[in-house]
């Protein structure tokens, strides 16, 4: 509905042309500045600390699964982090440039002639053109600044949005791929086939598109007929927006993508998704790594393998220990007769090597029930562990299974004997899955645990 004013003053509505918008974007335009503001402020450094409590979800949910769950939720988490760290860092820079903008605005409002030129007396002739050919008029410089953060602020929802997607999308892969897996003996295996497919199936179909649409083009041109290959690319064009929200996405990428420049916008836009998807794994290496940047050439990653690390010692264990799940006594020094050994059970690693080694579990289940679980449990762990005290073996299929809801974890825990034992350095070596190689998850690692008895403090 439009408004006329009649010969008598009464003001009339008469209906709006059809296909009229509903909207002003002139004054609507006005405002875009403070939504943008509003929205960057509100969403900016909440994002930034999204992700440390994602960590903590994740690290303490990613020992109790295995197989393709293990892969989801490390997905789901890698999704996650990239996604806050790339829309924080962007919402930061966006509000930067606004806050330029802001203050251009008020220069210009305060001095509306903009920069007097003849009033910089200690800049010359040479200088003078060339600063005033770089910067121009200060409106000009405001109109490209306001353009700037508008550019970024759609481009942030644009990869907000395609982050999104992405991490629903291959999450439904992922269950499928777990669906399907169930069916086959070696479920991870084929669940990990499976979602390769799914996913190489997906990107054939966007290459399908491009590459039959560019035969349409070439075989219109030579005036051969296309009627057949135009219907296989519209089927696979609804396939495609069926899988991916084009209504939501295309509206704010083809914007961009055809005032900014298709190969400058792919660009930008691809190597922005990747970052984050890289970020998160960044962050999950970064959480079991003492230092990205190791620069230690003496004190190395192996002397201190042989040395002492503070995750094997439940005193000294701290935040940043969470994903070294090693196995652990109660501190360096000992001063008790009986040494509490506590070795953890991960399933991601456990599970598959219990598969072949434990002959007495049904495909590596404990399906037993009770005294004779626990018995089973031990036994099958006692032949994936190796354990020595000073050279000397110590039996583990006595131990016991254990659930530590401090370190949420669950395991075996033992008691081992000190009697007789002389005061001072003793060493507590671990093997698991010996003689598996050096290779590979199921390779060989070695726990050294070096402790100081001292039986004189009782």
């Amino acid at each position: 509905m439009s408004q006329i004013e009649t010969t008598e003053g009464i003001v009339a509505e008469t209906p709006s042309p059809a296909g009229s918008r509903r909207i002003s974007f002139e004054r609507l335009r006005e405002r875009t500045d403070e939504l943008e503001l509003l929205i960057s402020g509100l969403l900016a450094f909440a994002l930034l600390t999204v992700p440390a409590h994602l960590f903590d979800a994740w690290a303490g949910n990613e020992i109790h699964v295995d197989g393709i769950f293990g892969y989801a939720l490390q997905f789901a988490f890698t999704v996650a982090v990239g996604l806050c760290y790339s829309l924080g860092f962007a919402f930061v820079t966006h509000l930067a440039i606004r806050g330029y903008w802001v203050g251009l605005v008020g220069l210009k409002s305060s001095f509306p002639a903009g920069i007097q030129w003849d009033r910089l007396p200690l800049m010359g002739q040479v200088s003078r053109a060339f600063y005033r050919h770089l910067i121009g008029d200060l409106g000009v410089v405001i109109d490209r600044i306001d353009r700037t953060a508008s550019t970024l602020f759609a481009m942030t929802i644009l990869i907000a949005l395609t982050i999104v997607w992405t991490g629903m999308l291959g999450l439904l892969l992922l269950v499928i791929a777990a669906l399907v897996g169930m069916f086959f003996e070696d479920s991870e295996k084929a669940s990990l086939i499976c979602f390769g497919v799914l996913n190489v199936g997906f990107l054939g179909i966007g290459i399908g598109i491009y590459v039959l649409d560019k035969a349409v083009s070439r075989r219109e041109a030579r005036g051969r007929p296309t009627q057949g290959l135009q219907r296989v690319v519209r089927g696979l064009i609804r396939v495609f927006t069926t899988l991916v929200p084009q209504r939501l996405i295309a509206p704010v990428q083809f914007t961009l993508q055809s005032n900014l420049g298709s190969r400058g916008f792919m660009a930008v836009y691809f190597v922005v998704l990747i970052f984050a998807l890289l970020i998160g794994g960044v962050q999950i290496i970064n959480s079991v790594k003492f230092s990205l940047l190791n620069r230690y050439q003496v004190i190395t990653t192996e002397a201190v393998d042989e040395g002492m690390l503070s995750a094997q010692y439940e005193s000294m264990r701290g935040p940043n220990d969470v994903m070294l799940q090693f196995p652990m006594i109660p501190s360096d020094r000992i001063s008790e007769r009986q040494l509490r050994l506590f070795i953890p059970h991960r399933p991601r690693r456990d599970n598959p090597l219990a598969r072949q080694a434990c002959a007495a579990l049904d495909q590596g289940r404990n399906e037993a029930k009770g005294t004779a679980a626990a018995s089973a449990a031990s036994a099958c762990l006692a032949r994936i562990w190796t354990v020595t005290l000073d050279g000397a073996p110590i039996r583990i299929a006595d131990f016991v299974p254990m659930e530590r809801r401090d370190l949420g974890m669950r395991g075996l825990v033992g008691y081992i004997d000190l009697s007789g034992k002389s005061p001072g350095r003793h060493d507590l070596r671990l093997i698991w899955n010996a003689g598996g190689g050096d290779r590979g998850m199921l390779r060989q690692r070695e726990y050294l645990i070096p402790f100081w008895y001292g039986p004189e403090a009782n």
